[in-house]
């Protein structure tokens, strides 16, 4: 189920676009090769990320992530470059499963836009599509919902990603 809201950008883009990112793809091998039969690119279905525990820039901990009330939270910084692309799936979660002894059906994801859209930005959740949001515009979702995201812009496109469980406030049903 689709959840969204704002918080203040309170942070310095600048500091997310200096981190040390790492080149990553889905974990789920075997359904990004049935997508490759399909006619999609190995190399366009993919993302860069930067996970704890790294140190995050200034606001994650004292800002953002008091904005939402989860447990266990785990916070990763998620940037894509034009032409990058996850198209519909669902997370596997298998080592924050391993880490916090819950299932995923007590899993709860949230991405915080660091930065306004451009056109050809696009995220989609169950079968809510989002083409349009402000740096700090928030969206939820549970650990068991498909969704995609595309950059089809002609900018980078940066968004802290949270993982947690019993998100309790804090949440309006986007419609």
């Amino acid at each position: 189920m689709l959840t969204c809201g704002h918080i203040e950008p309170l942070w310095d883009i600048n500091e997310f676009k200096e981190l040390d990112y790492k080149f990553d793809k889905h974990k789920d091998r075997d359904y990004l090769n049935y997508l490759e039969k399909l006619g999609h690119s190995q190399d366009a279905m993919a993302m860069y990320n930067y996970f704890e525990p790294n140190p995050m820039p200034a606001g994650v901990y004292e800002h953002i992530l008091p904005s939402f009330a989860l447990t266990d939270a785990s916070v990763a910084v998620n940037y894509f470059k034009p032409g990058q692309y996850i198209p519909t799936h669902v997370d596997l979660f298998s080592r924050y499963l391993e880490l916090h002894n819950v299932t995923s059906q007590d899993i709860v994801r949230v991405i915080v836009m660091l930065e306004d859209s451009q056109p050809g930005q696009i995220i989609q959740i169950c079968s809510d599509t989002i083409g349009k949001w402000k740096a700090g515009d928030w969206f939820g979702w549970d650990a068991e919902d498909p969704h995609a995201f595309y950059n089809l812009s002609e900018h980078d496109r940066y968004a802290i990603q949270i993982t947690g469980t019993k998100l309790l406030t804090n949440l309006l049903m986007c419609v």
